[in-house]
This record gives structure tokens, sequence and C-alpha cells, in this order.
């Protein structure tokens, strides 16, 4: 299944909203999680990654996540998205 970049991003906006960060206040797509006491920390990326393997089926190990990749949505999305292409060959 082919994932757009789209796609990818609503879901991971969706779920660090709504499981993760648990706020009602908006997310920028370009807002970084780890500042400005957002309360997204390593356990909270943790819980995405996992997250991320069961939505689209491709494991990103943590060790060859950088967090400049997943620092906000957008880069997340992108990292994300790159992955799953590489993974469908």
């Amino acid at each position: 299944m082919t994932q757009d970049l789209e796609a990818v991003r609503r879901a991971l906006h969706d779920h660090i909203v709504n499981e993760i960060l648990l706020r009602k206040a908006p997310l920028a797509l370009d807002e970084d999680l780890f500042e400005g006491g957002s309360g997204f920390d390593s356990m909270s990326l943790t819980r995405v990654l996992v997250f991320i393997e069961q939505r689209f089926g491709v494991k990103i190990p943590d060790e060859e996540v950088d967090l400049d990749e997943v620092s906000t949505v957008d880069r997340m999305a992108r990292f994300v998205a790159g992955r799953i292409a590489a993974a469908q060959g």
C-alpha cells in the first residue's frame, strides 16, 4: 500500500495530538516537539515509533532515528514516508 506524504503527516499529527500530547491546543506542523514544555520526550518518541510500525508496517529502530529528522510533525512525516517508500522498493 502506497502512503502519500499528506496521509502520513495527517496520521502522525492526529496520533501525536490525541494520544501522546493529549492537548486541545493546535499543533503546527513545524512546531518543535521537544521544545517549549510540550511534554514530548524520548518515551513519547518510542510510542510514536510503535504507532508507525502498527499503522504503516515499517519498523524504525530507535538507533536509526536522528532527532533532527523527527523534531517536527512535518520532518517526521517526511522521514517516515521515505522509510515506507524504501521498504516498498
